[in-house]
């Protein structure tokens, strides 16, 4: 007779591995208390990481899973590209202030061949992996009745990390001239060979994406998320952690609370420990994080 187990025992050992590493901090490139990768993201859990506070709320398996796949699908890509292109560089890293982090590729215009279209010595590339919702909206498609609407492109903070990159890069790379990012979106879940007929998808646009973005695009926007780090910094070298703001996606600062909705907080791992830190810019030594040294 057939039965389920109440837990899979032989099928969960992939994501219990990438659960495992998940637990384990990643520096970031260049040893800087805040990374590039957090483009965005709320001022105070950026402070809670750069002062490499123990999470409240660990990652869970589903996290883990999702986050686990992305970067074996960023390893195999880089791989491949490798092939492709044979002079790209990975994870070429670089700083700007108190903030650093690496960008997936940095390929030549040279090997690129877009008829000449594009400027610049260097393209940035940047990958996303994702689900059918994020990927949807980029495209601008509506699975459920088989429609194609207006696409909105990549997600704006993942333009403003790839562009903190490149900012990076060229500062400290005066040879390196990057006029334009490449983001490249993969998702994990193809659209079906019926509404790909119906809707006049084809080939591999089924599940990829790519986008070329030119320099009066990104580079306002990474310009600013990078002004805002160089303040969460300051406020921390000040002995403050900062108050609860982020951006949403059009770019707008928003104020969070733990004991609200918002995902952001959903998906926070010191949400727990914020909520007790209470609002607005909090001392250092005045923050549960002080108080649970001392104990």
């Amino acid at each position: 007779m057939m039965f389920q187990t109440e837990k899979p025992l032989i099928t969960s050992a992939l994501v219990e591995e990438l659960h495992i590493k998940s637990a384990v901090r990643k520096p970031t490139a260049k040893g800087t208390p805040l990374r590039y990768s957090s483009a965005f993201a709320c001022a105070r859990q950026q402070g809670y990481a750069a002062l490499e506070v123990e999470p409240s709320e660990p990652m869970d398996e589903a996290g883990a899973w999702a986050t686990g796949l992305g970067t074996i699908i960023h390893e195999a890509l880089q791989d491949c590209i490798s092939r492709k292109y044979p002079s790209a560089q990975f994870e070429v890293p670089s700083q700007w202030n108190d903030v650093s982090g690496s960008c997936d590729a940095l390929l030549s215009t040279d090997e690129v061949d877009l008829n000449g279209s594009l400027t610049g010595t260097h393209l940035l590339y940047e990958l996303k992996t994702m689900g059918t919702y994020s990927f949807d909206k980029q495209v601008g498609w509506n699975r459920m009745r088989g429609t194609i609407g207006t696409p909105e492109g990549p997600a704006l903070k993942a333009i403003a990390q790839a562009g903190m990159n490149a900012i990076g890069i060229m500062n400290e790379n005066p040879d390196i001239k990057i006029d334009w990012l490449v983001m490249g979106s993969i998702t994990f879940e193809a659209l079906s060979k019926n509404k790909a007929a119906n809707m006049g998808v084809e080939g591999t646009n089924r599940f990829l994406a790519e986008y070329y973005i030119p320099s009066e695009e990104w580079l306002p926007v990474a310009q600013e998320e990078l002004d805002r780090m160089d303040a969460i910094n300051e406020s921390l070298q000040a002995g403050f952690l900062p108050d609860r703001i982020a951006k949403d996606d059009n770019g707008d600062h928003i104020q969070l609370t733990p004991q609200g909705r918002a995902w952001q907080c959903d998906y926070c791992a010191f949400r727990s420990i914020c909520a007790t830190d209470g609002n607005g810019a909090v001392p250092v030594l005045q923050s549960s994080i002080a108080k649970e040294g001392n104990e």
